[in-house]
């Protein structure tokens, strides 16, 4: 059973007011029970107020902004995000379909809107649809679920499509570039390492490396379409600046290098930044050297063959220290 929030235990908690009580609201007054006139022993009603209904216009004009006031509006986050659950409107893909069940939707009619963050998959926001529909929230329920387009597999390096960061890839200059930031439930980077509401590190730093990759391989590579590079990074710094969440956020590349004029070696120098609710995350500056691949592999053969011969050497000659023997007391 999902613990509820103490925001969603006081809407379970507290029902609105029924029309047969004996005083209602009526055109923003209180209309009150009939006071009577006493004439020596008998009371005489006193016939109640005539009141003045306000025009059609401003009725309508009353229902759309108490609507409007009334809608509750939502976070929803994968699973794997629970810890940022603690958050007010925060609820997981699982929180929210079983408070769906339990009711808690239910007892009004308030239109219910659902934001997609991170870790929020199209399979989850099928599940989501299913859940309402088949609990009559159908019509009450407003998710907006933005499928983005991911870098190719050849552009992220990435063989697993959960494992990619990087999303709407896109070109907004001449030296700059920007994606979306998007993290699967299943990331490779969250399988064995998430604590707390804030997405981990290293999210940022796999995310600017995926970056630089996508942007040089859709932007610079391909204008040697005979050829396969192999990117080797020479340095990488990344400095964190404010806490990353699982929410939306931006990647921003910032060209600083280009060398694209011999085709056996690109070279490049720039600066990734991470951009989430106004405000800088991270920052990552990077240089590095797409090689032709056969040159460079031919080249990490060599320098492989050496570490096993140097390793198989050690191993051989390697002296066993004795430990020394245990004298009793």
């Amino acid at each position: 059973m999902v613990a509820l929030s103490p925001r969603l235990l006081y809407g379970l908690s507290h029902r609105p007011r029924h029309p047969g009580n004996p005083q209602e609201i009526r055109c923003g007054k209180r209309r009150q029970a009939p006071a009577s006139r006493t004439s020596g022993t008998s009371a005489v009603p006193v016939p109640p107020a005539v009141s003045v209904r306000p025009r059609r216009s401003s009725l309508t004009k009353e229902k759309r902004m108490s609507a409007t006031a009334t809608l509750r509006t939502l976070l929803l986050v994968g699973d794997r995000f629970a810890g940022f659950a603690a958050q007010q409107d925060v609820v997981t893909v699982s929180q929210f379909i079983e408070e769906m069940r339990l009711g808690v939707y239910s007892w009004d009619n308030r239109p219910v809107r659902v934001r997609a963050g991170q870790g929020v998959t199209a399979e989850d926001a099928d599940l989501v649809r299913d859940a309402a529909l088949l609990l009559g929230l159908g019509d009450r329920l407003d998710l907006d679920f933005r499928p983005t387009a991911l870098a190719g597999r050849g552009e992220a390096h990435k063989h697993r499509s959960c494992n990619t960061l990087i999303a709407d890839l896109r070109r907004d200059g001449a030296d700059l570039f920007s994606a979306t930031l998007r993290v699967h439930n299943d990331n490779e980077l969250l399988l064995d390492h998430q604590t707390g509401e804030h997405v981990q590190g290293m999210v940022a730093v796999e995310a600017a490396r995926q970056m630089f990759l996508a942007v040089s391989e859709r932007y610079h590579a391909c204008r040697y379409l005979d050829r396969s590079y192999y990117y080797v990074i020479e340095s990488m710094n990344t400095d964190f600046e404010n806490f990353l969440f699982p929410v939306d956020a931006t990647v921003v590349y910032h060209s600083l290098r280009a060398e694209l004029d011999n085709p056996d070696r690109l070279s490049f120098a720039a600066e990734i930044s991470l951009h989430q609710a106004d405000r800088r995350a991270s920052l990552t500056t990077v240089t590095y050297t797409a090689f032709d691949a056969p040159v460079i592999e031919a080249k990490e053969h060599r320098r492989g063959r050496f570490a096993v011969e140097h390793t198989v050497r050690n191993a051989a000659t390697r002296v066993t220290v004795e430990q020394p023997a245990l004298v009793g007391a």
